[in-house]
């Protein structure tokens, strides 16, 4: 091969030349003898980029995606060296009528690093990893994928971000679309971290973007960055690497009817004013298929971070109370980087470097729900929502997990931050629920999407008066772009619609839920 894959101008003269060059750019270039197909690949050769294009040995590896559901099948995909690269890359799609989508670790849901259709140029961003860090402040390449930021930051001054955990997403996606991680209640979202960045505009430029300078630019692109560049670097203020207790609690015993209680006690105590819990708490709920009578497993767990285990203990005591005895409890103080492993599911720190082995795959769909501090879940919802979890979820073939992740609560530092302060639009929040359903290939993606689909259904419809919010980076890839845009950005929309009509007028950068 060559080129490694770590999974995550001029205008057109006439409108002859531009139907041509339309038609060029949705039909595989190995079969094309035009022109229009010549002068695209001649551009990017030219700038030296030595584009993988279909018909080529490396073409069907490089242009995998996450998610197998989806066979787009690109124009053609570049690996620029540095920004003035990427920007190369820009122009020659902007003067050839291609359009362009960035690529970092490639985890898009819905593989919108391909183009969400086929046609598109995909920039590449594996080689633009360059990492340091001065003080508290981090450069990372827009290439860098979590794992690898982490290690590096631990290794050159135990320093920290709040991040998520999967070490193959790439910082790009993740925090150009909010970035939750476990620590995020004490430290905010990954883009709330972001002080500046380095992005290459539609018109080919490289920009600084900051508060100070470009600031509609850098506020869209913390939230919304696939629309409006490709963002070649970042600078992020890092913390002090803490320690931590991690915990779970599992409650095998549990039906349909104990899990509601459950859900609800769980709510209750992440929003209790009168008992707010400390930033310093990361608190989730998993529900999933597991081996107990009743087929589900239900636990609690969460890291507390500059905490005890007596401090645990007596936080966690008010909840334990109205859930009863787990069945099952776990408890481990980590240093900071075993807490990285420990949620990676990584053995050793070998399990954080990505350029060691290539990522994994999945055929899968995923959706999600944010619970608002406003709205909370009532009973009806709660319980429809685990009947069909402790009914209908043991009888599928579908792999499926329901992650709820605590966002929320008087002192999170996700709260504190303005509504407005960047993109990503769901201060609000008080817990995200990620809905995510693996298919075996005797189930229909069909069959398994309207499975998962059927659990949102479930909550939402005993719910008619509340208008939920979702979170950008579980994309569900079946809605329109106009149904995205009331569901991740509804009261942003219009804002980055402007936005994105200043910087990038002919839709350079598109996919299918682009403004």
């Amino acid at each position: 091969m060559r080129h490694a894959y770590f999974p995550s101008g001029s205008l057109v003269v006439t409108v002859l030349a531009a139907a041509l060059l339309s038609l060029a750019a949705r039909v595989p270039y190995s079969s094309l003898e035009n022109r229009a197909n010549s002068t695209f690949l001649s551009c990017l050769e030219h700038a030296g980029l030595d584009p993988v294009v279909q018909g080529e040995a490396a073409y069907a590896t490089d242009s995998a995606p996450f998610n197998l559901r989806f066979k787009y099948k690109p124009a053609a995909i570049v690996y620029p060296k540095d920004a003035a690269g990427v920007a190369a890359a820009v122009k020659c799609g902007a003067a050839h009528g291609v359009k362009v989508n960035a690529r970092g670790g490639g985890h898009s849901y819905a593989a919108f690093a391909l183009g969400g259709e086929d046609g598109h140029l995909t920039v590449s961003l594996d080689n633009l990893r360059h990492l340091s860090v001065s003080g508290d402040t981090a450069t990372i390449g827009g290439g860098n994928h979590l794992g690898d930021v982490a290690l590096y930051l631990w290794q050159h001054g135990k320093r920290a971000l709040a991040h998520g955990t999967c070490p193959y997403v790439g910082i790009g996606g993740h925090a150009g679309q909010g970035g939750f991680g476990i620590p995020s209640r004490l430290w905010g979202l990954l883009a709330d971290q972001i002080t500046s960045i380095e992005l290459v505009t539609a018109s080919g430029s490289i920009l600084p973007a900051s508060p100070s300078r470009n600031a509609d630019l850098f506020w869209a692109a913390m939230g919304a960055g696939a629309s409006v560049g490709i963002i070649t670097q970042f600078t992020a203020a890092t913390h002090k690497a803490v320690d931590s207790v991690a915990f779970s609690y599992s409650f095998a015993n549990y039906g349909a009817k104990e899990a509601s209680r459950g859900l609800l006690a769980w709510q209750r105590f992440a929003s209790d004013p009168g008992r707010p819990l400390d930033a310093e708490l990361g608190l989730q709920l998993h529900v999933n298929p597991g081996s107990t009578p009743s087929g589900i497993s239900f636990s609690v767990s969460g890291s507390y971070y500059n905490a005890d285990i007596a401090k645990l203990n007596a936080t966690m005591a008010p909840l334990l109370t109205e859930l009863g005895r787990p069945t099952a409890t776990t408890m481990q103080t980590q240093d900071w980087i075993t807490s990285v492993l420990y949620y990676a599911g990584a053995q050793n720190l070998n399990g954080l470097n990505t350029t060691l082995a290539p990522d994994v795959h999945d055929h899968f769909y995923a959706t999600s729900t944010f619970v608002s501090e406003h709205a909370p879940l009532g009973k009806p919802s709660a319980d429809a929502l685990m009947q069909y979890f402790y009914g209908l979820g043991t009888k599928t073939n579908v792999g499926w997990f329901i992650i709820f992740d605590l966002y929320g609560g008087p002192k999170s530092a996700i709260r504190r931050r303005n509504a407005d302060f960047n993109a990503f639009d769901a201060r609000d929040a008080l817990y995200s629920i990620q809905y995510y359903g693996s298919f075996p290939s005797n189930v229909a993606d069909a069959t398994g999407i309207a499975f998962i689909q059927g659990m949102k259904g479930a909550l939402e419809r005993n719910q008619p008066h509340t208008v939920f919010k979702e979170y950008v980076n579980y994309i569900d890839s079946t809605y329109s772009a106009d149904v995205a845009h009331r569901k991740y950005y509804p009261t942003h929309t219009a804002r980055l619609t402007e936005i994105k009509n200043k910087y990038d007028p002919h839709r350079v950068f598109h996919y299918p839920q682009d403004f």
